[in-house]
């Protein structure tokens, strides 16, 4: 039996197809009633009440009830259609084969159920329509209407026609299922090919250490949102911070002490940004923030903020705390991209030489800043 989790078809779905075919034949089936009554009132007037209730209204009658049985257990309380669908399409089978026992050859009408079982791609469940077919088929035999109609050589031949088709229909289940395997096989490759081209991916992008963008791809960056700034007169913000003091704390509490701090400053940094800002650890104990859609004032705001929360954060591998040092430039066009960079790295080492822990930014005055801050306070 196939897997079910290799399984691509919608049971359901076909489930209600396969009644429609079902619908099909039976109308079809009707039809045909129809025309040979008609045919019977202009040829055989005297056969018409036997031919009325003997092959139109009985058959009718027994294929529209097995129809609306199984239409509403299917589509009303959802009843699995299989061993249903079986048996409805047998008995739609064997109403047509009894009411005209003279028709050679409507027998074959028997593989109809089993060829429908074929969607569900269930050996069991073909072989069980092949039992009920067997049956059906035996059974009818017995009606003396049939046995005058086929002879023994006959019905055995509808028997062996029935068993063949069965174990081709077993072939073709074997092939699916083949075909299936192969198709599974293929898409775990291609799934486990995606999820280490992922991870590849992310390794040529991310920092290891703090999970940050790395130099290469804050560069990627850069060289988009800055064409995108020129181009469309988009605000940007460049910010590059450095950890003060940092070779101290490595020399005096060790390398793995200092990369738990690095990792502390990084998620103060990530975690205070908005989700259109790009944050990257550009070397050592040193960060570049792009920020984006923002005017000067909001990013000085959001970066001291910042520059706030790294510097009252307690590291107990320190036993204290450290400071971060931020130099802020504002894109204009006139500053080619090398030169946007290189400013905003200037401005950072004005703010070490100032004494550090502190924003520097020549594009603010901080005077009037600090004022409307104090302002907005009162």
């Amino acid at each position: 039996m196939i897997n079910e989790s290799h399984q691509l078809v919608n049971n359901k779905l076909w489930t209600v197809k396969v009644l429609n075919i079902y619908w099909i034949m039976v109308f079809m089936s009707f039809a045909g009633q129809v025309i040979g009554l008609i045919i019977t009132i202009y040829y055989f007037p005297y056969y018409v009440k036997e031919y009325t209730i003997s092959k139109l209204l009985i058959p009718a009658t027994i294929q529209l009830a097995a129809m609306g049985l199984t239409s509403y257990f299917i589509k009303v309380k959802g009843v699995k259609g299989a061993r249903i669908l079986t048996f409805t399409g047998t008995i739609s089978a064997l109403a047509i084969i009894i009411s005209h026992p003279s028709v050679p050859g409507l027998q074959v009408l028997m593989l109809l159920p089993m060829a429908a079982i074929l969607i569900y791609l269930d050996q069991k469940k073909l072989k069980f329509s092949l039992i009920v077919n067997l049956i059906g088929l035996s059974s009818i035999y017995l009606l003396p209407s049939i046995r005058a109609a086929v002879s023994v050589y006959e019905y055995f031949a509808y028997i062996f026609v029935l068993l063949c088709s069965y174990f081709v229909f077993l072939f073709i289940l074997s092939r699916v299922n083949e075909v299936l395997e192969m198709l599974h096989k293929t898409t775990e490759k291609e799934r486990e090919l995606m999820v280490k081209s992922t991870m590849m991916e992310r390794l040529t992008k991310i920092d290891a250490l703090t999970g940050l963008y790395n130099h290469k791809t804050f560069h990627e960056y850069l060289d988009f949102l800055y064409e995108q700034s020129i181009v469309y007169d988009m605000p940007l913000q460049l910010a590059v911070i450095d950890i003060d003091n940092f070779k101290r704390v490595n020399d005096k509490y060790g390398h793995s002490n200092g990369d738990i701090v690095l990792k502390r400053v990084a998620i103060a940094i990530s975690e205070k940004v908005t989700e259109d800002d790009i944050v990257a650890r550009y070397g050592g104990e040193e960060f570049a923030v792009l920020l984006t859609n923002k005017q000067l004032e909001t990013t000085y705001s959001l970066l001291e903020e910042i520059r706030c929360h790294i510097s009252e954060q307690f590291h107990e591998e320190l036993n204290g705390n450290v400071t971060v040092s931020i130099g802020l430039k504002h894109l204009e066009k006139h500053l080619s991209k090398v030169d946007f960079f290189d400013e905003a790295d200037d401005l950072l080492y004005r703010a070490k030489h100032k004494g550090k822990n502190q924003i520097v930014c020549d594009q603010l005055n901080l005077a009037s800043f600090n004022e409307k801050a104090l302002n907005g306070q009162h």
